[in-house]
């Protein structure tokens, strides 16, 4: 009579789906620690061969507690791996913000540049010449600069 095939179920508990990429990973985490653990049985007996309760008592030893750890250990990989993948982008977005930031920053700072002491006087030189123009128009339209120039004069 054939030997019926055993299967701990740790697949099944650290896996949900086929597109449980994370659960996958675990996996491939939970069965390199179980490969160590049969190198390590290796080295301490000396022998090749590992008798099947040991490996037993080692997969049955694995807790939920257990199963979790390897689920924190693939979401650290996820982590690095997309670090490592979007850590170029990030880098040329952010040297891309700078570089428009300056350009504005030139731009700003060409309009707000401080003019000499002389152009200051020229503008109230300007201003005040308006002023009393705009004064000479306003009296002379209401007829006032004739009056004032007549009690001026008397």
């Amino acid at each position: 009579m054939p030997e019926k095939i055993k299967f701990s179920k740790v697949y099944e508990r650290l896996v949900s789906d086929e597109c449980d990429l994370l659960g996958q990973v675990a996996y491939s985490i939970y069965k390199i620690r179980k490969r160590d653990f049969i190198m390590q049985k290796q080295a301490e007996t000396g022998k090749e061969e590992i008798d099947e309760k040991t490996i037993s008592d080692f997969v049955n030893a694995q807790s939920d507690y257990t199963l979790e750890l390897y689920r924190e250990q693939a979401k650290n990989i996820f982590r690095e791996f997309l670090n490592a993948s979007y850590e170029n982008e990030l880098t040329e977005v952010v040297q891309q913000l700078e570089r428009e930031y300056n350009e504005k920053y030139e731009e700003l700072a060409k309009n707000i540049r401080p003019h000499s002491w002389w152009y200051g006087v020229w503008q109230s030189f300007t201003a005040s010449f308006l002023f009393l123009f705009a004064g000479y128009i306003l009296l002379k339209m209401s007829g006032s600069w004739d009056v004032l120039l007549n009690n001026l004069f008397k």
